[in-house]
């Protein structure tokens, strides 16, 4: 279609448009006054107040309308008005595009003053930046609104049909109500009237935005390069201001720095407070000097800055809007593998956004010296007075004449106008920084969005065409780029002249290779000599097994230290992004993975840490030594051509080097891991000839399917996506060797902790066996866990550790090669309602990543809760005297803790909050109210008994009639065995509430009390004597305190005396009764005192009469 007719046409839709508007705009100001009419008659009228208020409420709707629609029809208008001028926009747009921009800049500079100072000069400088800040404002509105224009889909058709439906619906007049009232009616009419005029409107303005909007978008491209081209024109004249300034200053600072070092040079000859101070004002004037080309140096940068801060800006912008449209084409693959190699890395631009900073303190303490200098000479004859006084005062010579503080005066005015030109230098270069520190952060968080689209999208983007002729042509090339000579020589050259700069730090590197070379030799025999010490099970084993560790670290370490050192010299040989640089990086990157190789090479060595300390299987040991260093040999190689082009970031090396290589490297994983992981290899069943573990079967097939599919990938075009896959393979192998060595660590400290608690169990049953036994029962020694239950327990809780590392180190190696790991956080199950902090309702997120987070966490938390006891018993308890009692306390208390927590943390995830489960909360109030009232009773009362420890197992106590030895504390009951060995179950609760006497908590001795009675006449002090003769002559009373023996009372028919003595041990309370009344019997009769009984006297008054 002609411009012309498409102009002609537009013109005559817009009078179309015109019309229905002003139609509709009429029907306004009819509507409005019978709203405010019909509102008094509402207000006025006989209506109950249920109908007023549903009445009034019907007229606010229809005022709402009504003034939506008047908004509506106003942008119609504008829409009209812009659509009118449009044409005349673009001839105007189109003119100034055409104007060029080298005359304009002339033009303009040819009306720059040409005698215009320093300040004239920053005046203009500041209203450009002006402009450029406005422009620039501009421009991202715009481009915004074009891509979104671009991204976002068309208006969808069903929106307009559903409003024509309504309008055709509301057009059709209402049928009239019975028995309504005549205000009712009139009021539903007119809120109909209104919703109908605001939806014709709306339909009319999404009508033509619909018909214009390919206009609209040609006038937006137009006007986007024509605000551009304007952007670029003051640029332009921004950096010919700089360096006006720069130019102006410099001239003027040079002619003021040279007559600065002329005067001090006039007055070198005096060597007094003169030259002093010229010397100090010529170093000011150089500051001056270098303060005024730093300012240029940082201006230019910050334009540098801005133009990379835009450039990272509309890459996002446009890669966002060409993901909406074209998702994963190989199009928008090719875009975003571009952007990443023109992406800079986000640790780099952290580096510089550090300097700035570091530069911005440094020059925010000089402005504040500057200040205080000028603050000091405020009053310039004091302070020459007091320079020549002190110079006066300092000099001992005779005949030197002390300069005059008049001639002091001049140079220290000098000095005030040097320090005033310095503070505002200052000052330009502080706002120009921190206008540059905005500019990076900008920068930095565009460039960290930026990469992060690209790991979420470009992995599945195809980065380069599939393999084709072209391709294989081009192979060559690529090859012969790869082994180039002339780069070669130049990274030799540089390193010797790197070598003559610095000699130091490359002899220091080789004497650390050299050094680590020494001690390789001698690892495998100090390896070997941890043996015997490993296997001796009375000394510490676990020292030997670390020294035996720290060997296998040194013997493994020459290889990856000479790569580290040499990519950090290389780094440092040449400028950043070139082939030197690139080169020391890769090296860099081919540390780890060739670290991993060597100390899993060293750990299988015969005799060496997993033959010895590990137990590892021989022909697990056998396959690694054999398949590692083969595979290590074709993978490391071709991984280290990989990381080189990807670093590079040339198309040739990543197209057809990184490509080659990883093919390569994917066929010789597949190879090695089909081989490895056959039965009775890496994984090894005594007796088996086939595999029996389904998962294993699965794995030995699954993981060299997967190498061979990246390797299709790379050859169909997935270079990048190939690559990242190779990289996590490398890195996950590092993972499982890392794991291997952590864990078999933890299953030796594990091992001999229980072989110190089997040694330190028979010591004690020696012990015991050893020891008399008392009469009464013994307590059962429960609480302490058997051998048995602990190693099954050490063994579960060390396959969930080692499960556990698994899962996280996969979850963080292979985050960056599945964005669906980084997007599990995005997926939201469910939503929780929680209170905000304004009292709001404010609904959250469950997603993915913390449901699977969450049940991890409760899995961890019953599973640590389980296996805790036998934990505790080999790591803490069996190096410790704590006694049973101690350590069943310190168990139970643990595993309540870590139930609490994981469980607390764990619901919080799941989005179980304590306001969502306050009625939970209110209904366990009440059924612990009533039901559950005496079971939770026992369960804290369990706890505190835990926690305060009134009695231990083993203690003898009594708590009401019943007296026993404490056999177990659980949490709902205590069990005591009473000495008619009966087992009673006492609640915990009776322990809190009742009384308790603990006969052996803090001392085991008690006393006895034997009551004797004599008859009257007995000589009171012989008795005395003869209980106290008999106690101290008992083995089992103790002698401290002593035994005491009091005369009571006189009774019925005897003399009362005691005889308290005290026992060590309650074991001895009816053994030391029993000798003692034996031998204060024996004793008594054996010296005529007699034991009195009772004794009654019968008077009969009355015999009756015998009746025979």
């Amino acid at each position: 279609m002609q411009p012309s007719r498409r102009l002609s046409l537009c013109l005559l839709l817009f009078g179309l448009l015109a019309a229905g508007a002003g139609a509709t705009a009429s029907a306004g100001p009819e509507a409005r006054p019978s709203i405010g009419s019909i509102r008094r008659d509402v207000e006025t009228g006989a209506l109950d107040p249920a109908q007023r208020e549903q009445a009034l409420a019907q007229l606010d709707a229809a005022a709402g309308h009504e003034r939506e629609a008047d908004a509506l029809v106003q942008r119609l208008a504008e829409l009209r008005a812009e659509a009118t001028s449009q044409p005349t926009r673009m001839t105007r747009l189109r003119a100034a595009l055409e104007l060029d921009r080298d005359k304009e800049i002339a033009a303009w500079e040819a009306r720059l003053p040409p005698d215009a100072d320093g300040e004239t000069l920053e005046r203009l400088l500041k209203r450009e930046r002006a402009a450029v800040a406005d422009l620039d404002a501009q421009v991202e509105k715009l481009a915004s609104g074009l891509a979104q224009a671009l991204s976002g889909p068309a208006r969808p058709a069903d929106e307009l049909a559903a409003l024509r439906q309504r309008v055709d619906e509301l057009s059709v007049p209402a049928a009239a109500v019975a028995g309504e009232p005549a205000a009712l009616g009139a009021v539903r009419q007119t809120a109909r009237a209104a919703e109908l005029r605001r939806l014709r409107a709306e339909l009319e303005l999404k009508q033509a935005e619909r018909e214009l909007a390919g206009d609209r978008q040609q006038h937006d491209e137009l006007a986007l390069r024509e605000l551009r081209f304007r952007q670029s024109l003051h640029a332009r004249r921004v950096a010919i201001l700089h360096q006006r300034v720069a130019d102006l200053g410099r001239r003027e600072i040079e002619k003021l720095t040279a007559g600065l070092t002329e005067r001090e040079t006039a007055l070198a000859e005096t060597r007094g407070s003169a030259f002093g101070v010229a010397a100090r004002n010529r170093v000011l004037g150089e500051e001056l000097l270098e303060q005024n080309a730093r300012l240029a140096d940082d201006r230019a940068t910050l334009a540098l800055t801005e133009a990379a801060r835009d450039r990272v800006a509309a890459a996002l912008r446009d890669s966002r809007a060409r993901l909406e449209i074209g998702g994963a084409s190989e199009a928008v693959g090719r875009w975003l593998w571009s952007e990443r190699r023109r992406l800079e890395a986000p640790a780099r631009l952290r580096q510089r956004l550090d300097a700035l900073r570091g530069t911005l303190a440094e020059l925010r303490l000089r402005l504040v010296i500057t200040s205080e200098e000028q603050r000091e000479l405020v009053d310039v004859a004091a302070v020459a007075r007091e320079i020549s006084e002190a110079d006066r005062a300092s000099s001992d010579e005779e005949g030197v004449a002390e300069p005059a503080s008049e001639s002091l005066e001049p140079l220290l005015r000098q000095r005030v106008q040097l320090l005033g030109a310095i503070e505002p230098l200052l000052r330009r270069r502080i706002t120009t920084l921190e206008r540059a520190e905005r500019v990076r952060q900008q920068q930095l968080d565009d460039t960290l969005q930026m990469s992060q689209l690209l790991d979420r999208h470009l992995l599945w983007s195809r980065s380069h065409s599939p393999i084709d002729a072209s391709w294989l042509g081009r192979v060559p090339e690529g090859l012969r780029d790869l082994v180039k000579p002339s780069r070669w020589k130049t990274t030799v050259e540089l390193s010797l002249r790197e070598l003559a700069d610095r000699p130091l730090r490359w002899a220091l590197a080789v004497l650390v290779v050299l050094a680590s070379l020494a001690l390789r030799r001698s690892a495998r025999a100090r390896i070997e000599a941890q043996v015997v010490p490993a296997q001796d099970i009375g000394g510490n084993s676990f020292q030997a097994t670390l020294r035996a560790l720290g060997w296998t670290l040194l013997g493994a370490a020459p290889g990856p230290v000479v790569l580290w050192l040499l990519g950090e010299l290389l780094q440092d040989v040449g400028n950043p992004g070139r082939y030197s640089d690139s080169l020391g990086r890769a090296f860099g990157a081919l540390v780890l993975p060739l670290a991993s190789v060597q100390l899993l090479r060293w750990m299988v060595v015969e005799r060496g840490l997993a033959h010895v300390h590990f137990r590892w299987m021989r022909a697990r040991r056998e396959t690694l030594r054999r398949t590692v260093p083969r595979a290590a040999g074709v993978v490391l190689p071709m991984y280290f051509v990989t990381a080189l082009a990807f670093i590079r970031n040339l198309e040739l090396p990543n197209d057809v080097q990184a490509r080659v290589a990883i093919v390569v490297a994917c066929g010789a994983l597949a190879w090695t891991l089909w081989r490895a992981l056959d039965v009775g290899r890496l994984w090894v069943v005594r007796g088996a000839t086939t595999e029996a573990s389904a998962s294993r079967r699965l794995l030995r097939f699954a993981l060299p399917v997967l190498a061979l599919v990246t390797a299709v990938l790379a050859l169909i075009g997935y270079v990048h996506s190939a690559g990242l896959l190779l990289h996590s393979f490398i890195m996950t192998f590092a993972m499982l060797v890392a794991i291997s060595l952590l864990t078999g660590l933890l299953a030796r400290w594990f091992l001999l902790g229980e072989r110190r608690l089997s040694l330190q169990r028979s010591e004690e049953l020696r012990v015991s066996e050893a020891e008399l036994a008392g009469d009464e029962p013994a307590a059962e020694p429960e609480p302490e866990m058997t051998l048995e239950q602990i190693n099954a327990q050490t063994g579960r809780l060390l396959r969930a550790l080692r499960l556990t590392l698994v899962a996280v180190g996969f979850a963080w190696v292979w985050a960056q090669v599945i964005p669906a790991v980084a997007r599990l956080d995005e997926i939201a199950l469910w939503h929780f309602a929680e209170a905000g902090a304004g009292g709001e309702v404010v609904q959250h997120p469950v997603t993915l990543m913390a449901a699977i987070l969450g049940a991890l966490v409760l899995t961890l938390t019953f599973g640590g809760a389980r296996n805790l006891p036998g934990l505790v018993e080999i790591g803490l308890l069996s190096r410790t005297k704590i006694d049973a009692a101690s350590r069943y306390a310190a168990t139970s208390v643990l595993r309540y803790a870590i139930v609490i927590a994981g469980t607390v943390i764990g619901l919080g995830l799941l989005g179980m909050r304590w306001s969502q489960l306050q009625w939970l909360a209110a209904a366990l109030s009440v059924g612990l109210g009533f039901g559950l009232q005496e079971i939770f009773a026992n369960f804290v009362s369990g706890l505190i008994l835990l926690f305060e420890r009134p009695f231990r197992v083993g203690d003898v106590i009594t708590i009401g009639a019943s007296s026993g030895r404490v056999l177990r504390i659980r949490t709902r009951a205590t069990t005591i065995l009473d000495f008619d060995n009966k087992e009673i179950v006492v609640p915990n609760k009776s322990f809190i509430t009742g009384e308790v006497t603990n006969w052996t908590l803090s001392d085991s001795a008690t006393r006895i009390v034997i009551k004797v009675g004599v008859a009257y006449g007995s000589d009171p002090s012989r008795v005395r004597e003869l209980l106290l003769a008999a106690a101290r002559a008992n083995p089992l009373v103790a002698a401290e305190p002593e035994p005491v023996s009091v005369f009571l009372a006189f009774g019925a028919s005897s003399l009362d005396f005691e005889l308290r003595v005290f026992v060590g041990a309650v074991a001895d309370r009816l053994v030391a009764q029993d000798q003692l009344n034996t031998a204060v019997a024996e004793s008594f009769a054996e010296h005529g005192i007699e034991i009195a009984f009772p004794q009654l006297d019968l008077h009969v008054r009355d015999v009756p009469r015998s009746t025979g």
